[in-house]
């Protein structure tokens, strides 16, 4: 055994290297670990790291998923904004052109038919202002929901590498202890 981490540590660096892989080769030859338990051990800790880096980078995607719905929610008040600016200037133009209309065959604006088709115009265009605020306020209540439900998660994603990281340390050093 002394023998292969000394030709292993001539190869990578030389004589001082040499001795100091054959005295830690010596060392673990005589305290009973061999080749095979150092090289599971190292498995099982590379396993851990693994295990713990998946489910923090599956942590990070979520989170930026998260941050993603949230800045839709931005983008959602700005469509809000545009969709109730026309409704406005619709009824501007509607309203404009029903008083082009009557004033041009002489009826008096301020009152009966005209007046009625101005309140009737006002109120269609009250209800398209209403649904387009309630449709927004919707929207943003899912995106929040959303952002929220991937902070969670991301959360759990994390607990869970963390724990498969744990759980998969503790089976290999049990393995490993197993032998001895």
């Amino acid at each position: 055994m002394a023998e292969l981490f000394a030709g292993l540590a001539g190869l990578l660096g030389g004589g001082a290297a040499a001795a100091g892989a054959t005295g830690a080769g010596a060392a673990a030859a005589g305290s009973g670990i061999s080749l095979a338990t150092i090289l599971q051990g190292t498995a099982t800790v590379l396993g851990i790291v693994s295990a713990i880096s998946a489910g923090n980078a599956e942590a990070d995607a979520l989170n930026a998923q998260a941050i993603d719905a949230e800045r839709e929610q931005e983008i959602e008040t700005l469509a809000g904004i545009e969709r109730r600016g026309s409704v406005k200037a619709a009824l501007a133009e509607a309203v404009g052109a029903q008083d082009v209309a009557y004033a041009a065959s002489g009826v008096d604006l301020s009152f009966g038919t005209a007046a009625q088709a101005r309140k009737e115009a006002y109120r269609e265009a009250d209800l398209a202002l209403t649904s387009a605020s309630t449709t927004e306020q919707t929207r943003q209540s899912r995106l929040m929901e959303r952002a929220a439900n991937y902070r969670s998660a991301a959360k759990r994603a994390k607990k869970a590498g963390l724990i498969q990281g744990l759980t998969g340390g503790l089976q290999g050093f049990a393995s490993i202890a197993g032998r001895h």
